[in-house]
């Protein structure tokens, strides 16, 4: 197993590690001004978001609302972006990516096209910066997200911040490029009626449209005109995402809705060790209305949940430990062989709920031996888990 985790590492960093050299190609060929080939960049931006799925899988982040399994050998997180809501943030990246492969393509498009596309790559633009603070927002105990890749938070920036900067320069080039090509066609038809009386047809059928492209003819007023589209914009976007399950504030609860990350707002239960008491993990878990987790507690120096059916099953086992030590030892080890593995797979509130079910007759039994042999049962089942002085 060791080998394969090895041969493993190693295939990732042989995919993942073209990214900070591809992120500075990009950065020199804007510096000096280089130009090449846009499939290349296209293939580029393909690698970087293959990349990033692939680094994003090995990560299995959990939702905000379910612990972080401790000791486990690989770095686990609560994710970044809510799966609930994540489809908004993915498809708004996605028409920011398209909508800057529309500005790139150097074949001449109406205006009114042209700060339409610019409106989608501001909204692409503005995604990516709340993915970068997002993860940037690293919390304090940076060893848990850097024990399975040194730089894997990094990493997953690499292609927004590509996206940021090369949008930027694209915006600018877009504008200047129509600028100058105005200026050009101006010169040339210094005497003409340029627009309808030289016979050349209009882009669109309709008349508004038509009207709203001569508006848009001055290119130094795109910036703004695609900044105030921008809100229209995604407010069509946000109602037929609407008809996919998604909220009106999908795009900002994708980020808040999280635990640990710079915009996040939920706190998330704590920790919990791996190889771990079963009945802890349903205390976790299970829906609170069913469970009923009461305080927290200690166990072997780490926080846990607590509720009732946990503190009865250790004081059961607590008071077989002092009245009948050999058959203590034989349930332990009965435990220890088949109650483990169960707990590795109550991972969900549902089998934790399932799991809880089964236990009461048990909790009922353990309640009723505490009561025939012990001389104050409550107070020992509510001593459990606490610290001892």
């Amino acid at each position: 197993m060791k080998i394969l985790n090895n041969i493993l590492l190693v295939l990732v960093y042989l995919i993942i590690v073209p990214g900070p050299f591809l992120t500075i190609w990009n950065l020199t060929t804007l510096i000096f001004e280089k130009k090449y080939r846009t499939d290349f960049e296209w293939k580029s931006f393909s690698l970087g978001i293959f990349c990033m799925m692939l680094l994003y899988a090995l990560w299995s982040p959990r939702p905000w609302n379910e612990s972080i399994v401790s000791s486990t050998g690989f770095s686990q997180m609560h994710e970044p972006l809510s799966s609930e809501h994540v489809l908004t943030i993915v498809v708004l990246f996605a028409i920011g990516l398209f909508s800057y492969g529309f500005l790139k393509n150097r074949k001449e498009k109406p205006p009114l096209a042209k700060v339409l596309a610019m409106t989608g790559v501001y909204t692409g633009i503005m995604v990516n910066i709340l993915i970068v603070i997002q993860l940037s927002g690293i919390c304090a105990d940076n060893s848990r997200f850097m024990n399975f890749f040194p730089f894997d938070v990094l990493l997953m920036m690499l292609v927004p911040l590509n996206y940021i900067v090369l949008a930027v320069v694209q915006l600018v080039d877009t504008v200047r490029e129509h600028s100058r090509r105005l200026q050009k066609e101006q010169a040339e038809t210094l005497d003409k009626n340029h627009l309808d009386n030289t016979g050349k047809k209009e882009p669109y059928k309709s008349r508004i449209l038509n009207n709203c492209n001569r508006v848009l003819a001055e290119s130094s007023r795109w910036g703004w005109y695609a900044l105030l589209l921008t809100l229209p914009f995604l407010f069509v976007v946000t109602v037929i995402l609407l008809l996919f399950g998604q909220k009106p504030d999908s795009a900002i609860r994708a980020f808040t809705e999280t635990s640990d990350w710079t915009l996040s707002t939920k706190i998330s239960p704590p920790e919990v060790m791996a190889n771990t008491h079963y009945l802890c993990t349903v205390a976790l878990r299970g829906h609170e209305k069913l469970v009923r987790p009461t305080r927290m507690g200690l166990r072997w120096g780490e926080k846990i949940v607590v509720n009732r059916q946990l503190c009865v099953a250790n004081a059961f086992e607590q008071l077989l430990e002092e009245r009948t030590p050999r058959f203590h030892r034989g349930v332990r080890k009965f435990y220890d062989t088949y109650g483990y593995p169960i707990s590795r797979h109550i991972r969900t509130p549902l089998t934790a709920d399932i799991t809880y079910l089964i236990m009461k007759p048990l909790e009922l039994v353990f309640i009723a031996v505490l009561y025939l042999f012990d001389e104050k049962p409550e107070d020992r089942i509510a001593r459990q888990y606490l610290p001892k002085f």
